[in-house]
């Protein structure tokens, strides 16, 4: 079972406190190349200015052309995979892929299964939404600009999604199994934890922190659920991969979190819309996987734990 993955390393408490400490670190030390060329750019810039283009992305503002702003922003998920990767190795004696699958080999076939289906669900939702208010997409495709922006997304974006699917629903849920006797527990617990991570987001400040909050918190218990009904991280790693890849390349918006230089800008959002065909898309992907993977019933999500776990926590 993919939560008794815990159990193949070493798990006190401490260690998984100075992990978490230890990811931000490396998350906040990937942040220094964009502060760095931020006040290269606007030398004697005051602290509060800064944080309100960030908290906007407004990157252009601050001097930076948004593939830039994206490729400096990934480093900071770079550095928090690389401490990830260092502390799970040293303190808990384990490999990154135990938080992916059970299996000694990584299922790659599902990965780019899921990314293609979702990205498929992606390019039918904005079609439909474009045939019913095309007045408020603005086509602003530059070769000059796309090409690196597609090399940003195919090589440095999938080190984002990657990080968040395998700290929130791998490293987390894991480690919150040792300690839970149901498996909807870790599952609450890490989606909580993964909307409140994008609190900060500047589409919660555009359209609601209850109404974003609510839809991150839901993608985040989508995604937990085809974990745990898997038994492996491979479909929510493409799904998470499809969700962003295309939010960068093919449609941006204003207040975007990823505000780059797709192939279309859309300059109004119905969020209402947005968040239902969201629901609609996850229930259609979680009927294709059961049938495709033959799920047999719920108590893979919602029942109870193993309590074979050899712990130290």
């Amino acid at each position: 079972m993919f939560l008794n993955n815990a159990k193949k390393g070493l798990n006190p408490l401490w260690a998984y406190l100075v992990t978490i400490i230890g990811v931000i670190a490396g998350f906040s030390v990937g942040q220094a190349p964009l502060f760095f060329a931020i006040l290269f750019k606007n030398p004697g810039i005051d602290e509060n200015t800064v944080s309100r283009h960030i908290e906007n992305s407004n990157f252009e503002a601050l001097g930076l052309e948004p593939n830039t702003s994206l490729f400096l922003m990934l480093l900071s998920f770079v550095g928090a995979f690389i401490m990830l990767w260092l502390f799970l190795k040293l303190l808990h004696k384990r490999f990154v892929k135990s938080l992916i699958t059970t299996f000694d080999k990584i299922n790659w076939e599902k990965i780019f299964f899921a990314f293609g289906v979702w990205t498929l669900f992606a390019m039918i939702i904005e079609g439909v939404t474009y045939f019913m208010s095309p007045e408020v997409y603005v086509f602003q495709f530059q070769w000059s600009k796309f090409i690196p922006l597609l090399a940003i997304s195919i090589l440095i974006l999938p080190i984002q999604t990657s990080f968040e699917e395998v700290f929130f629903r791998g490293y987390l849920m894991q480690g919150i199994a040792l300690l839970s006797r149901k498996k909807w527990i870790p599952l609450v617990i890490t989606s909580v934890l993964f909307g409140s991570m994008h609190f900060f987001n500047p589409e919660v400040q555009k359209f609601g922190a209850g109404i974003m909050l609510t839809y991150y918190i839901g993608v985040g218990l989508f995604l937990g659920f085809i974990t745990l009904m898997d038994d492996s991280l491979e479909l929510a790693l493409g799904v998470h991969a499809a969700t962003n890849f295309f939010s960068a390349t093919f449609v941006t918006f204003d207040g975007s979190a990823l505000k780059t230089n797709a192939i279309f800008r859309t300059e109004v959002v119905n969020i209402e819309l947005m968040i239902t065909l969201f629901l609609v898309s996850a229930v259609l992907f979680t009927v294709i996987c059961w049938r495709k993977y033959q799920w047999k019933n719920l108590n893979k999500a919602f029942g109870n734990i193993d309590n074979e776990f050899d712990t130290n926590i």
